[in-house]
């Protein structure tokens, strides 16, 4: 195989320079005897189709079907393409520049149409380049203007033929031309070769290891312009470091053939006869192709398989052309342009272009009204389902502005819509994206949440601890328990414990524990039978007098180791600043008298005994004492 026994080395870069949008694009493939290079520079303005990348793909496409180094099969590249712009002229007119390469590895042969260039390098020097299709070209050939006024002059743009143009397509087609080792190869747009002279191409080649270290250093002189205004600009450079070296004698040898075979022919006379009866061996084998392959693109179609069916339809177009049916041909094209906007309706689809793809599928509807060669219901479905994904993510946008808002809950809402939509018709992408977002909502719902009880909680704590401080046990211990139920459902475990410590100090001071019992109490003598244990001793204060109530008089000796009335008031001794329990009389007898009052009672104060130690009331006798 060739490709095994040389060596090409391809590098390239496109940048969008100052735009947003890069309208170049370049491509290449490398089979195992064959080889092509293709770059092409969009010329119109649509938003939607990319005629450079369309145009691309389209030539790479019909080489990789039919591969030739043939002029006659570039110049069929280049036609198809050109077809393929005018039949995609929807909105505006898709026009391009563009360059093929083609190589068998021994030798290159070359196409243009516009002015996107080749440049060939040996030993470091120029070899030649490819010349544009424009007037500022036609005038250097003219000798109208010099021809390193070439890149500059105003007209260059000026295009006199391109692909998608409405006038007669003409592009140029070079001849075979051979290839050595170590031959070098730059294919480039306007952005590039405008700004970057051949000298300046020459230089940075003399450094260069590697295409990609040549094509680096083409990109920094062009940048160090410093130009205010950076065009779209693509560059591809091919190192031909082996070629593929061809028998010598094996070329004498066909050439020998061949010259036999002609000589041959014309001594018998039968030259002419075989030459046609070769033509119509090859129509009638187009003629058969022709109606085997729209049969197969049927096939496909009624499968869904609308890639295929394109493939088929091309190829019997192409068969037509050969038998030049131009009737069939037409047919044809028409199945051409229903089936390619329906693949372009699903390669949309796939690329989540969904506006694309609904006004695909209604020019294809359009299109195969009133045919039953198409599935229409199927195209409607399709159309269908891409509207629910427009839907779908018009919603999902309504939710992301609401969820910027911080509108948790709206967003929420039309996350839910969008997602049930969605899982209905089986939108796997949106519904992977919107189950996303919804967990992003519930997350903030949930800090909020969190931070809202946070709040709560703390303000049961604060009123908890107002209530503590105007020694409101109960309110505050409710408070605080309260606030412990709501930092235990956050899980706010500092708290929790805190709001614990609280409710128990709380209660610690709504419920102090008992006081133990006296010192000073009798510990042989039990309270007697009703009579409270809680029961103190009178305290009178000092130099205070109190009435004494009973019949006798005051300074009546009571009888036999009694004392006086527990209601009689005994000073106490001055000297000691402390209250001195009267001691309890002990009980009357029922039949003893008691002497009457002499007259009404008087209130006198009674001696003030001896200083004591102060005693303590026995209960049985503060009982007692109570006994009429």
């Amino acid at each position: 195989m060739r490709k095994d026994n040389s060596e090409f080395i391809t590098g390239f870069l496109s940048e969008s320079g100052s735009f947003v949008r890069n309208k170049d694009y370049f491509a290449y493939t490398e089979l195992d005897d064959i080889a092509c290079w293709v770059i092409a520079r969009g010329l119109d303005n649509d938003q939607e189709v990319e005629s450079a990348e369309l145009a691309a793909k389209s030539v790479l496409g019909y080489f990789l079907q039919k591969p030739s180094i043939s002029r006659y099969r570039i110049r069929r590249y280049l036609q198809e393409a050109h077809r393929v712009l005018q039949a995609e002229s929807h909105r505006v007119r898709l026009k391009a520049s563009l360059t093929v390469v083609v190589t068998d590895y021994a030798r290159v042969r070359y196409g243009v149409a516009g002015n996107t260039r080749l440049y060939q390098f040996r030993n470091g020097r120029l070899q030649w380049q490819s010349k544009d299709q424009s007037l500022a070209q036609q005038m250097v050939d003219g000798e109208e203007i010099a021809e390193d006024a070439l890149d500059q002059h105003e007209e260059r743009h000026n295009l006199l033929s391109y692909l998608g143009t409405p006038n007669e397509f003409r592009p140029f087609v070079s001849k075979k031309l051979p290839l050595y080792d170590g031959d070098v190869f730059l294919l480039a747009t306007p952005g590039l070769w405008e700004k970057v002279n051949p000298a300046e191409m020459q230089d940075g080649l003399q450094e260069a290891k590697d295409p990609e270290a040549w094509i680096d250093t083409l990109e920094d002189v062009l940048l160090s312009k410093q130009e205010h205004v950076v065009q779209n600009y693509t560059a591809a450079a091919i190192f031909a470091n082996k070629i593929f070296k061809t028998d010598p004698q094996k070329k004498w040898r066909i050439i020998k053939r061949v010259a036999l075979i002609l000589l041959v022919l014309a001594l018998a006379g039968g030259g002419a006869l075989l030459y046609k009866m070769k033509e119509a061996e090859r129509i009638a084998d187009a003629a058969t192709g022709m109606f085997e392959y729209e049969t197969a693109g049927d096939a496909f179609i009624a499968e869904g398989d609308y890639p295929k069916a394109l493939k088929a339809y091309s190829d019997a177009r192409n068969a037509a052309n050969i038998v030049k049916n131009k009737v069939q041909a037409a047919l044809l094209a028409k199945k051409i342009r229903i089936t390619q906007l329906i693949v372009d309706g699903d390669t949309a689809v796939k690329d989540e272009q969904y506006a694309k793809a609904l006004d695909k599928y209604d020019k294809a509807l359009k299109e195969m009204k009133g045919r039953d060669d198409f599935n229409e219901p199927e195209i409607l479905e399709k159309k269908e389902k891409t509207q629910s994904y427009v839907l779908v993510m018009q919603w999902k946008k309504e939710g992301d502005l609401l969820f910027e808002a911080q509108d948790y809950a709206g967003a929420e809402a039309y996350y839910q819509k969008a997602r049930k939509l969605a899982l209905e018709t089986s939108f796997v992408t949106g519904e992977k994206e919107l189950r996303t977002k919804l967990d992003e909502v519930a997350s903030k719902k949930t800090g909020i949440d969190k931070e809202k009880k946070t709040l709560d909680g703390d303000k049961l704590e604060k009123q908890g601890d107002e209530s503590y401080a105007a020694q409101d046990f109960e309110g505050a211990i409710q408070s605080y328990t309260m606030a412990q139920e709501i930092y235990q459902e956050i899980g706010v475990l500092e708290k929790v414990l805190a709001m614990e410590r609280k409710v128990t100090k709380a209660e610690e001071k709504l419920n102090p524990p008992a006081a133990p019992p006296s010192a000073g109490a009798s510990a042989g003598q039990p309270p007697v039978q009703g009579t409270s244990a809680a029961s103190q001793p009178t305290a009178v204060p000092v130099n205070q007098t109190a009435p004494v109530n009973q019949a006798a008089p005051v300074n009546q000796t009571a009888p036999n180791n009694q004392t006086p009335s527990v209601n009689q008031t005994v000073p106490v001794n001055p000297a000691a600043p402390t209250y001195q329990p009267v001691q309890a009389p002990p009980v009357v007898p029922t039949n003893q008298a008691v002497p009457p009052a002499a007259t009404a009672p008087t209130t006198q104060p009674v001696q003030p005994p001896q200083a004591n130690p102060p005693a303590t009331a026995n209960p049985t006798q503060e009982e007692a004492a109570k006994t009429p």
